[in-house]
């Protein structure tokens, strides 16, 4: 074999060889397409804006970013899969988010305010066949605190759900103490109730 032959078979094998791991990368970062063109698989897909800002990050369990706000990250309670919401900042804004724990299994779309969850729409089954749908609605959290700050003053002051087919309408206090219930029970039985910041059933009808 002669010596240019020999130089010349080289650089094909480079060629192949950068191919290869041009391929394999691809590969590894967008996932296998089904033949027809039609389904993309991959573990996470971030969409970003020109800036290279993620604005939308779909992940499993394993690759669910966490909470970043002002340039910090947060621990999350669960680790969900789902899609997190993002400002042009790249502080999450909120997202949807699906768990499948020992607790039960959890399925929840929330909406932010700047430093913690506004409002959600959220359904638990535990394993035990408690089970809840229900949108709820926060109160919000000056702005200045952090997210750890924020969820230790942030209250539920609203929610509208259906618990154990028990349909109510909750209106909380500042502090979080539900002070007006409406409720059709299980049974179709109606009932409005007022309550002192006790939970002491001031007035009620019928």
């Amino acid at each position: 074999m002669d010596a240019a032959k020999l130089a010349r078979d080289v650089r094909l094998l480079k060629f192949y060889a950068v191919a290869a791991t041009v391929a394999l990368a691809v590969v590894a970062l967008t996932g296998a397409k089904s033949p027809d063109g039609k389904v993309v698989t991959a573990e996470r897909i971030d969409i970003v804006d020109p800036s290279g800002v993620a604005r939308l990050v779909i992940a499993n369990t394993e690759r669910m970013p966490l909470p970043r706000l002002d340039g910090k990250e947060y621990p999350r309670a669960v680790s969900p899969a789902g899609i997190i919401f993002y400002d042009q900042e790249g502080n999450e804004v909120g997202g949807l988010a699906i768990t499948d724990v020992d607790a039960g299994k959890v399925s929840a779309l929330a909406f932010d305010y700047p430093n913690y969850d506004a409002l959600g729409l959220v359904t638990r089954v535990s394993p035990d066949g408690d089970a809840l749908a229900a949108l709820q609605i926060n109160s919000r959290p000056p702005a200045e605190l952090d997210v750890i700050a924020a969820s230790k003053v942030v209250q539920r002051r609203i929610a509208i759900q259906n618990h154990n087919e028990d349909a109510e309408i909750l209106l909380a206090d500042p502090q979080g103490r539900d002070r007006i219930r409406l409720r059709v029970d299980q049974a179709g039985e109606a009932r409005i109730e007022v309550l002192d910041a006790s939970g002491k059933v001031t007035w009620s009808t019928p």
